[in-house]
């Protein structure tokens, strides 16, 4: 497969990442907010004394509350891009970060900053599951890992990028800009991607979803031509691939009488498909991931770690990040798979979070000031770090969005951020409390969670390196209707004559509007077969 194929598509995966950096710097600004000074003058909390519990409460809540909107956003994502496309839904939750940020930006009460905080989560939930559900439909099947890993670092860039400009601000220590400033960047590559999202091509799969086959033609064309190959080769295999599976896909769903998004838990292979999407990502939550990252201030000032410098930490940690995210996407899952790494990352996670809590009951709860013990609980976060994003959260997205087929695709990918969310919600709000109340045992939490999660990996996760979208649908148990590299010689010259022989769509084939879900697109090629 020639660089040249891939140039363009790789070029709209990039572009579409401003929306993970949103993302990323969304879930990640409060771990800078809580350190500084400013914001608890604000909003008369109290860092100390009698009313702390409040302030713990409030914290608790300015997480929870962003989790709850990202829980319900990513859910709506299962209509919106289903009937919209995923492009538009992605529109659509730039429009609402926007609001959600210029609120924060300009919250005057408590009331209104958490408010604005479940709207912002609400727009993040959406550009979290549109964004690599965008970008896998767009990619070829030996560079998907790659541009749904554009995802990941974009995330964490989002992550890192609040530290830094958290730790600037920290010394406008007279005034609200010193809070409020940093709420306010987070608009600006939502702005940038909404401005320039008009020139970006929807996806073909879904067009072709939508009886829009020459619009889905044209577009797999543009996204992966060849400038060696004047007959688009690959792009012709791919959209005959695409064909056939999705109308054998929609020949299965009128035998199973399959009309409304709850009939899919009729498949036995749907249900398997949930149990793989849902678990990757509540397998990153189990992990601690956000509870280590929105709460490291106050995991570093436990440490002896003192002033701005907690709030640079957190900037140093986020670059380790985008350094294990980009040897994710760029050496490690096209090249060497998505599960083997996977199950080094929960193992390396959890024998973190092992010394971690060691150290914090031998050394933080007792009052040492042993610079060589508190040190070594620094470092450890760091090492945490360096296995969750190498080996898990590029991970988590590629596998959820190569899981679901075509036509349950948009509410898998759904319902398994859904499930992220809920999870975080849950373990960032009680965070606060839970650290306050039983202090490192928190951590023993998260290394049984790890326990399981290894195991279930290695029994149920299957893999999915170098395979198309469509092909993944026989790792579940569901028929494919074309293999493109049969090994059968006879089938092989078969398919080759029906590639280079198929009529491509033109622009009568697109309806004025598009059918209903129940009419079943006649393939120009043949019927498709259940067999």
């Amino acid at each position: 497969m020639g660089g040249s194929r891939n140039r363009y598509a790789t070029a709209v995966a990039l572009f579409a990442a401003l929306g993970s950096i949103t993302y990323g710097y969304g879930a990640a600004i409060i771990a800078q907010t809580i350190g500084q000074p400013q914001f608890y003058k604000s909003f008369h909390l109290a860092q100390e004394g009698p009313g702390v519990s409040h302030t713990n409460t409030v914290t608790g809540l300015m997480n929870g509350l962003f989790s709850t909107g990202g829980a319900l956003g990513s859910l709506s994502t299962a209509y919106t891009a289903e009937v919209f496309g995923r492009l538009r839904t992605i529109q659509l939750a730039c429009v609402v970060c926007i609001l959600g940020a210029a609120l924060m930006t300009g919250a005057v009460n408590v009331a209104m900053f958490l408010a604005s905080r479940f709207i912002m989560g609400w727009g993040v939930g959406q550009v979290v599951c549109a964004v690599p559900l965008y970008q896998a439909e767009l990619s070829t099947p030996k560079h998907r890992g790659l541009h749904v890993g554009f995802h990941g670092i974009a995330l964490a860039s989002g992550y890192a990028l609040t530290g830094f400009v958290g730790f600037g601000c920290f010394y406008a220590s007279t005034s609200s800009f010193q809070w409020r400033f940093p709420f306010a960047v987070q608009l600006i590559p939502v702005l940038v991607l909404l401005a320039g999202s008009w020139a970006l091509p929807e996806s073909p799969r879904w067009l072709l979803s939508k009886g829009k086959k020459y619009s889905a033609w044209t577009n797999l064309q543009k996204l992966h031509h060849d400038t060696q190959d004047s007959e688009d080769t690959f792009a012709r295999k791919e959209f005959y691939q695409m064909t056939q599976q999705y109308a054998l896909e929609l020949q299965r769903r009128s035998q199973m009488n399959i009309s409304h998004w709850w009939d899919f838990f009729k498949r036995a292979s749907f249900r398997k498909r949930l149990v793989v999407g849902m678990g990757a990502q509540m397998i990153n939550v189990f992990t601690g991931n956000l509870v280590v990252n929105n709460y490291q201030v106050q995991l570093y000032q436990q440490l002896g770690v003192k002033g701005g410098i907690p709030i640079l930490l957190i900037a140093c940690w986020n670059m380790v990040g985008i350094c294990g995210n980009s040897t994710s996407a760029f050496l490690l899952m096209d090249r060497f798979g998505r599960k083997k790494f996977y199950m080094v990352g929960i193992a390396g996670t959890a024998v973190s979070l092992c010394f971690e809590a060691a150290l914090t009951k031998y050394y933080v709860q007792t009052g040492s000031s042993n610079r060589v013990g508190l040190g070594f609980g620094v470092f450890f976060i760091f090492f945490y770090v360096v296995f969750y994003a190498t080996c898990m959260d590029n991970q988590q997205y590629v596998m959820v969005t190569e899981t679901f087929a075509m036509e349950s695709r948009s509410l898998g990918v759904a319902m398994s951020l859904f499930a992220q969310f809920a999870g975080t919600a849950l373990f960032v709000g009680v965070s606060p409390i839970s650290f306050a109340s039983i202090g490192w045992k928190f951590y023993l939490v998260f290394i049984c969670l790890d326990v399981f999660s290894f195991i279930l990996v290695w029994k149920v996760f299957p893999e999915t390196k170098g395979l198309s979208l469509e092909e993944i649908d026989e790792l579940y148990g569901d028929p494919v209707a074309v293999h493109l590299e049969d090994s059968s010689e006879h089938k092989g010259e078969e398919l080759e004559m029906q590639i280079r022989t198929m009529r491509l769509p033109t622009k009568d084939d697109d309806p004025a509007s598009p059918p209903s879900s129940s009419n079943t697109p006649q393939n120009e090629i043949f019927e498709a077969s259940t067999k």
